[in-house]
C-alpha cells in the first residue's frame, strides 16, 4: 500500500541529492586549473644562445601571485620555452659604518668680513693629529648652546682607504617642535672652507607619533670638520651628539632598484572608497605589486616642507597599512635645491597613500610626483622554440613555472656577459580565459545561494514529513 507521508519524504530526498550534485560539479568545476589570462609579445632586440628579459610593472599587475609563479613563456606554436627568474644585480653600498663626532658650539659671527674665530685648534705631531679646544671655542662652551649660532663638527681622522662620510645623523634634547634651516661648509684644514648645499631639520608631534628628519647630506670628498650654521638661531633645537654615515669596509652587495617615477592623484585608482579621505592626501598607483626599497617625494619647483604618513596596500578592496612617517621637503636657496632623502620601506605594494600632517600645507597633485626604487625581476630565457615569443600571466593556482638558473645556464656567472636582451609588449587580455573567468566569478557567487536553498529545503522536507506523521496518528521517527 502506497503512503503518502513516505512518498512526500522521498521526493525532498530526491531534491535535496540533485541540488548537492550541482553543488558539488561547481564546486569541481571552480576547483580545475585556471588558464593564463594575459599575454604580451616578446621582442627580442638582441639575439644570443639566453636573452634577459627585464618585467616592467605591468608585469607584476597581471601576474596573481605575489611570485611570479604564473608566469609562462611560450613560442608561436605555444610550447613551454625554458627561463628562470634573476635576482636584480648586486652593488656593494648596503653595509653602513656610524662613527661619532665631536660637537663644538660655535662663537658668534664676527661682523663684516672678519675671519670666523675657529672653536678648536688642529696640532700635527708626525701621523698624529690633535685636535682640542681653542680659546674662542672655550668661550662658547661656556654659553648655553641654545646661544650658539651653529656647530663646528669633528668627523674624525679618516685611514687612507676609508670611505669618505655622505650623511650626518643629528640628535637633539628639544625642542618637542621645531623647524631648521641650514647651510653648511666642509674644510679638511679649517683655513679654507668650501660651502655645499644647505637642508632642513625638523621635529612634529602628530596623532601618529614624532615626525623627524635628523639627516643632513654631505657632499663628495667631504674633509674632516663640517661648519653647520642655523639660518635662524632661534628655531634651532639644543644638538647633544652627532654621527656620521659612511659605507662600512667590508661592503655587502644587496640587490639595486630601478628607479620609478609616478604622478599623483587626489583620489585612489579605483574611485573614491568607503572610508572618509584624510584632509589632503594623494594617492599614487604603481601599476603593479611592487618590492619597494624606498620612495621620495619630489617637488616641481619652490620651497616645501611636507611631514606625511605613508600607507600602502597591495590591492584596492584591502584596507590601508602605515608604512613609516617622514619628513620630505625641497627648499630653494642661493640657485640650489636641497631635498630630503628617500623613506626607506622594505615591502611590496601597489597602491601608497600620502597623509600629510594637518598643520602643513596642503600638496598639490600637479606638482607633486613619487620616486621609487623597486627591486624588479629579470627573467632569463634559452632561445628554442619557434619565434615570436609570448609571456603569459594571469592564473591564480599555476605551479611554479621557472627552472633555478644554475639548471637553465651552464656557468651562470660567466655566461651573464653574454646575455641578450629583449623588450616587452604590452599584455592583452584573451578572451576565452575572461569569458571563462567571469562565468567562475558568477558561479561562485551562485554557490553560497545554491547551498542554502539546499539546507531550506530540506529542512522543509522534513518539516513537512513530520506533519504528515502527526496527521496520520503514527509516531514520528526518532531524531
Amino acid at each position: 500500500m502506497h503512503r503518502p507521508d513516505i512518498a512526500i519524504g522521498r521526493t525532498a530526498a530526491r531534491l535535496a541529492a540533485s541540488l548537492l550534485l550541482a553543488a558539488g560539479a561547481l564546486s569541481v568545476a571552480a576547483a580545475d586549473a585556471q588558464p593564463y589570462r594575459y599575454g604580451a609579445p616578446v621582442e627580442i632586440v638582441k639575439p644570443a644562445p639566453f636573452v634577459e628579459l627585464a618585467l616592467p610593472p605591468a608585469a607584476y599587475a597581471r601576474a596573481l601571485q605575489p611570485d611570479l609563479r604564473d608566469l609562462r613563456l611560450v613560442d608561436a606554436t605555444g610550447e613551454r620555452v625554458p627561463f628562470a627568474m634573476l635576482a636584480p644585480a648586486a652593488v656593494a653600498t648596503a653595509s653602513e659604518r656610524l662613527r661619532e663626532a665631536t660637537l663644538f658650539p660655535l662663537p658668534q659671527r664676527p661682523s663684516a668680513n672678519a675671519a670666523w674665530p675657529s672653536p678648536v685648534e688642529v696640532s700635527v705631531d708626525g701621523d698624529r693629529i690633535t685636535v682640542r679646544r681653542s680659546a674662542a671655542g672655550a668661550l662658547s662652551a661656556a654659553a648655553p648652546a641654545r646661544e650658539s649660532p651653529g656647530w663646528l663638527i669633528d668627523l674624525g681622522e679618516l685611514a687612507p682607504a676609508e670611505p669618505a662620510p655622505r650623511r650626518l645623523l643629528l640628535r637633539w634634547s628639544g625642542p618637542a617642535e621645531f623647524s631648521a634651516a641650514y647651510a653648511i661648509e666642509t674644510s679638511a684644514d679649517l683655513r679654507s672652507w668650501r660651502s655645499a648645499a644647505g637642508g632642513q631639520v625638523m621635529a612634529l608631534q602628530a596623532a601618529s607619533g614624532a615626525l623627524t628628519q635628523p639627516i643632513v647630506g654631505l657632499p663628495e670628498a667631504t674633509g674632516r670638520f663640517v661648519r653647520l650654521t642655523w639660518l635662524d638661531p632661534a628655531t634651532a633645537p639644543v644638538l647633544t651628539s652627532a654621527a656620521s654615515v659612511a659605507a662600512a669596509p667590508g661592503l655587502v652587495a644587496v640587490a639595486a632598484g630601478n628607479e620609478l617615477a609616478f604622478p599623483a592623484s587626489a583620489v585612489p585608482a579605483e574611485g573614491v572608497g568607503k572610508e572618509p579621505e584624510p584632509r589632503g592626501s594623494l594617492h599614487f598607483d604603481l601599476g603593479g605589486d611592487l618590492p619597494l626599497v624606498d620612495v621620495e617625494l619630489r617637488f616641481a619647483t619652490g620651497t616645501r616642507i611636507a611631514p606625511v604618513r605613508l600607507q600602502g596596500r597591495s590591492r584596492a578592496e584591502e584596507a590601508w597599512r602605515e608604512l613609516g612617517s617622514g619628513v620630505f621637503y625641497r627648499i630653494e636657496r642661493d640657485g640650489a635645491a636641497a631635498e630630503a632623502p628617500a623613506l626607506t620601506l622594505g615591502t611590496h605594494a601597489r597602491y601608497l597613500r600620502v597623509v600629510p600632517d594637518e598643520r602643513a600645507a596642503a600638496l598639490d597633485p600637479g606638482q607633486t610626483r613619487l620616486v621609487v626604487h623597486a627591486r624588479l625581476a629579470t627573467l632569463v630565457f634559452a632561445s628554442t622554440g619557434q619565434a615570436p615569443f609570448r609571456l603569459l600571466a594571469g592564473s591564480a593556482d599555476a605551479a611554479a613555472g621557472a627552472l633555478p638558473a644554475a639548471t637553465l645556464v651552464p656557468q651562470l656567472d660567466a655566461e651573464r656577459s653574454r646575455f641578450g636582451t629583449a623588450r616587452l609588449g604590452d599584455f592583452a587580455e584573451v578572451p576565452e580565459v575572461a569569458l571563462a573567468a567571469e562565468r567562475a566569478a558568477g558561479a561562485a557567487r551562485l554557490r553560497p545561494w545554491l547551498l542554502w536553498g539546499v539546507l531550506v529545503i530540506g529542512v522543509a522536507g522534513l518539516a513537512l514529513l513530520v506533519w504528515r506523521l502527526a496527521r496520520s496518528g503514527a509516531a514520528p521517527p526518532a531524531a
